[in-house]
């Protein structure tokens, strides 16, 4: 299987990234500073604390504890969903 192929499928399926940003929020790496930015790192979409240091342009959003916890605003994860799709988009264009 070529690495192309493999980094396909997020573009190939929207579908197939919102199950991977669900997937990484409910994944979450513990933190004390209760917010948390969605990456794409190594062909995969994780999390990581925002006191870690990254470069802005494999960040998909930014979530709190909060919002984790009580459920996103359908603003919020419209929001997030649709500059992840971009990204995918933009990324193998």
């Amino acid at each position: 299987m070529s690495s192309k192929r493999i980094k396909g499928w997020l573009c190939a399926d929207p579908e197939k990234i919102l199950e991977a940003i669900t997937r990484a929020i409910e994944h979450r790496t513990i933190s004390n500073t209760n917010c948390w930015y969605l990456i794409f790192y190594h062909d995969r979409i994780c999390c990581i604390p925002t006191n870690v240091s990254v470069p802005p342009d494999i960040i998909l959003g930014q979530f709190t504890e909060d919002q984790a916890q009580a459920g996103f605003t359908t603003r919020d994860r419209d929001g997030i969903n649709e500059y992840a799709v971009h990204f995918f988009k933009e990324l193998y264009k």
